[in-house]
């Protein structure tokens, strides 16, 4: 599953100069197209444009007035998603990390049968 980041800007507001471009509209849509073109650049997908309001203050009285900001929004998709490893069983023979103290192997215990003599086990259990 993958997941993205956005980031918003302001479209801009005025159209730029640009030799060879003839009027305001076609002005302003290469200006669009020249701010999109730069955040493309940079790994990002232009995903759409909203325009939203916001609440500002004027004057020295501070009446707050309600304006349209419009903002182009961006996404791409973020590179540090974590996904959890699906369940793999270890292996039977998995080499030890040379670089990791290993505990040290413990060899299994062998049971070694003693005879014990007739005469020390017809003694009883010692006292004072």
């Amino acid at each position: 599953m993958s997941t993205f980041e956005y980031k918003t800007i302001c479209a801009p507001r005025k159209a730029l100069k640009i030799k060879g471009v003839k009027g305001a509209d076609d002005r302003y849509a290469q200006t669009l197209t020249d701010v999109i073109n730069a955040q493309s650049a940079d790994g990002w997908e232009y995903f759409r444009a909203e325009s939203l309001p916001v609440d500002e203050k004027s004057g020295m009285m501070g009446k707050t007035e309600e304006k349209y900001l419009s903002l182009l929004i961006f996404r791409r998709e973020n590179i540090e998603t974590y996904e959890d490893p699906a369940f793999s069983p270890a292996t039977a023979e998995e080499a030890p990390d040379p670089m990791i103290l290993q505990p040290p192997e413990i060899e299994q215990v062998v049971e070694i049968e003693v005879e014990v003599s007739e005469e020390i086990a017809t003694l009883g259990p010692a006292t004072r």
